[in-house]
């Protein structure tokens, strides 16, 4: 069971130029059309002969798989035990190569920024960069922002939340 009160990790946790690491194992064909066929239904990504008749060459995977297969780590080592309270948006993405199926990627996010909020004292904000590559070929760059909040914001939030459990 999730417990809001825990204690998690907050802004002042993190530092610039802390990184992360992890590869994601290749996707199958299967993988690949069965994403595609759901969310991105195009035919270079649902039939391999299609495929084969594009630039690409043969079956890749959506952009938005890639993107996810890559994000979801960074969610489960880095985020799940902290203050996250969300992101404002993408600021940059980059599909800059395709990934076809059984490619490994190696993934390297970096927190390249911290700063408070200029409105809210309770929170601030991460910058985060991601680079996904198949043996050094980059696949996939993203760049974002993470509100997090800071330690008294995460007291106050707690607090408050006691507040209406008790009322």
């Amino acid at each position: 069971m999730h417990d809001a009160r825990k204690t998690r990790k907050c802004l002042e946790d993190f530092e610039d130029g802390t990184t992360f690491r992890y590869r994601v194992p290749g996707l199958t064909a299967e993988e690949i059309k069965a994403f595609a066929a759901q969310y991105d239904p195009q035919r270079f990504h649902l039939d391999e002969h299609a495929a084969s008749e594009t630039h690409f060459g043969g079956l890749v995977a959506s952009g938005f798989q890639t993107q996810l297969k890559c994000f979801g780590p960074f969610c489960r080592e880095a985020l799940l035990d902290t203050s996250a309270v969300g992101a404002p948006g993408i600021d940059n993405l980059k599909w800059l190569r395709p990934w076809y199926p059984g490619e490994d990627l190696n993934v390297v996010v970096t927190l390249t920024g911290k700063r408070m909020s200029a409105k809210r004292t309770d929170r601030g904000y991460l910058s985060v960069s991601l680079l996904a590559d198949v043996k050094g070929e980059p696949v996939l760059s993203m760049e974002w922002v993470i509100i997090m909040l800071t330690r008294q914001g995460q007291a106050d939030a707690h607090a408050k939340a006691a507040g209406v459990a008790q009322a």
